[in-house]
């Protein structure tokens, strides 16, 4: 993972012994993030994660104003609604950084949960969101104090925070699903926060399948949210590419007062798949939304006021008249009978046949955060691995320009094995990248996928590519002798195309680039952590196939979780380095939790000695296992 550059640059100073020649310090790229703008539509503010820094930027003149260095890999942004002040997601400072924009200086800085990725103001400018995916929370900051009051638990890895107009609600879209890989309707939730009594107030349930929830907004009367998020279909096997049913992308609408998901419209086309949408925003009258969609370089325009109309039997006498084959289209079933309105998450044309959405070019590769100027006229998008800002006009979709935040360098192998991994378009119809089942930095989805390697209908829980390059043989049943046969291969088998060799080795020159990333919450757990280390490599048995340094021998075992269809039950000892953010467990999943893997599976002495554990001593080494 590439951090910081001036963090990169301490590590360099503080490893390098005096007189030792200095390693050359990694390319610092412009990566722009999130945007926010100014009341008047005269400034923007960026955060660049990469660069470690805020840009200021010109909107006029097109270009940087200024720059303003902040800590530990900025993210999401929200600016005061007077624009004087801008609140930045500091995600590994464990903090929110105040920048007063007129000084276009950092003026403090607010200790908030492990690593914050996006922020968002309540409406009377008192109060401060964070969603902290390293302890799966939101916090709650109070302004005035500069100081956190809470931290209310969501379900996993919340990803995005919006705030209802009358600042009642927050609605959390959760990055990942939270369940057993076995489950088929496993899929992500969205969280209700109640903003009186900062407590959660429902869960509501996205369609099986749906995972990478990363963005959510709420409609200005209040009434609806919307969050965007994939929808894998991981119940069938890879086989179904080519007919749009392994990945599809989606725009849920939840009703605020209900807690319900009244319906899931899909955003592909039929044989173009709009690949890992990241943000969402609406504009100000309710009318549309605008979404970005990372892997495609592209943004959505959704005509919502119709969708509305739609979606409430409003079906219009041309569109009725449109015939698919023999039957009613989806929408004038809808208005025969509203129950009709679940088939939308299975149809690939409804949002094109309405002529309820466009796609436009953002001018560079990688879009990621976006913002409306204040009267709408215009969209401002983050072209993350371009390092430029599109802007689009709002009312023809027209890219009228794209504006550098910073000169940026020619990337070397492993920043383009990061840009091909990235996007969809390498793929067949653009369906998904390898980003798709490997978000977060080649981590994971939360879902099983079947890709056949041992038969049909046995799918396999996606592993995290950090350090995979050093723990060969590869993928669950050990099929793949070599790292760069494991790139070549999955390429083909998922995507459906032959990569360049070139391509395979900037890949695996990007995978090898992945660093792993301590819990942030270790720290509290060291003592308990230290005791289990004594169980580990004692008592409870593990270090025998989970060996330091990489905690695994690289070789097969049966541990008496064999499924369906599996020859022998014999599967490849995964690494349990980051342990903590792999959920679920088993090569199918089976196991939500650590503690479920060690006292509901594998028992009989066949995986490890847990059983022989005391409660005490079991916390003890699941403690040690999540500091790894």
């Amino acid at each position: 993972m590439r951090t910081c550059h001036a963090i990169g640059l301490l590590a360099i100073v503080l490893a390098t012994p005096v007189g030792a020649i200095e390693p050359a310090p990694r390319p610092v790229y412009r990566s722009p993030l999130d945007v926010a703008v100014s009341p008047d539509g005269q400034v923007l503010f960026v955060s660049d994660k990469t660069a470690c820094a805020v840009v200021v930027l010109d909107a006029a003149a097109g270009k940087p104003a200024a720059e303003i260095a902040v800590a530990g890999q900025p993210c999401g942004l929200a600016l005061s609604a007077d624009g004087k002040t801008l609140f930045v997601a500091e995600r590994t400072a464990h903090a929110v950084a105040v920048i007063d924009t007129a000084a276009r200086a950092v003026t403090g800085r607010i200790a908030v949960g492990p690593w914050p990725v996006d922020v968002a103001l309540t409406p009377d400018g008192q109060r401060l969101l964070t969603c902290n995916r390293g302890n799966h929370t939101v916090s709650v900051v109070d302004l005035a104090q500069r100081l956190e009051i809470k931290q209310i638990p969501v379900v996993r890895d919340p990803a995005s925070v919006a705030v209802t107009p009358d600042g009642a609600r927050a609605i959390v879209a959760n990055l990942l699903p939270d369940g057993e890989g076995t489950n088929p309707a496993l899929g992500a939730v969205v969280s209700l926060l109640d903003l009186g009594s900062l407590e959660s107030a429902a869960t509501v349930a996205l369609p099986p399948g749906s995972t990478m929830v990363a963005g959510a907004c709420t409609s200005p009367d209040g009434r609806w949210a919307y969050v965007i998020h994939a929808l894998g279909r991981f119940n069938l096997p890879i086989t179904q590419l080519e007919r749009g049913w392994v990945h599809t992308y989606a725009l849920s609408i939840i009703d605020v007062a209900t807690a319900t998901r009244p319906v899931t419209l899909l955003l592909d086309d039929l044989t173009a798949g709009a690949a890992d949408p990241w943000a969402i925003t609406c504009s100000a009258d309710g009318a549309r939304l605008w979404i970005t969609h990372s892997g495609v370089h592209e943004v959505s325009r959704i005509e919502m006021g119709r969708v509305h109309d739609l979606l409430a039997g409003k079906i219009p006498s041309e569109l009725a008249a449109l015939r698919d084959g023999t039957r009613d289209n989806i929408w004038t079933q809808i208005g025969k009978d509203l129950n009709a309105r679940a088939r939308l998450e299975n149809d690939l044309t409804a949002l094109y046949l309405a002529g309820a959405i466009s796609r436009f070019s953002t001018g560079g590769n990688g879009p990621r955060g976006l913002a409306l100027s204040p009267d709408g006229s215009r969209v401002f998008v983050a072209n993350y691995f371009s390092g430029t800002i599109g802007q689009l006009d709002a009312a023809s979709g027209r890219l009228e320009r794209t504006m550098p935040i910073g000169p940026q360098v020619e990337p070397d192998a492993a920043r383009r094995g990061e840009i091909y991994f990235h996007d969809a378009r390498r793929c067949f119809q653009s369906w998904h990248g390898c980003a798709s089942c490997h978000p977060d930095d080649g981590r994971v989805d939360g879902l099983p996928w079947d890709f056949m390697r041992d038969g049909i209908g046995n799918g396999k829980d996606v592993i995290s590519l950090v350090l995979s390059h050093r723990t060969p043989p590869h993928n669950r049943r050990a099929t793949r002798p070599d790292p760069r046969e494991c790139m070549r291969t999955g390429v083909i088998g998922s995507h459906l195309v032959v990569p360049e060799p070139k391509d395979v080795d900037d890949l695996l020159a990007y995978v090898e680039s992945l660093e792993p990333e301590k819990n942030p919450n270790a720290p509290g757990m060291a003592e308990a952590a230290a005791r289990g280390q004594v169980l580990f490599e004692g008592k409870a048995g593990c270090a025998a196939c989970h060996p330091a340094p990489l905690f695994t021998d690289m070789k097969m075992h049966d541990v008496g979780t064999a499924g369906r269809g599996d020859p022998d039950g014999r599967y490849d000892t995964p690494g349990l380095i980051e342990a903590f953010r792999t959920a679920p467990y088993y090569h199918d999943g089976r196991a939500r939790t650590l503690r479920d893997a060690l006292t509901q599976h594998g028992l009989g002495g066949r995986h490890g000695h847990a059983e022989a554990l005391t409660p005490a001593e079991l916390d003890d080494l699941i403690a040690y296992i999540l500091s790894l």
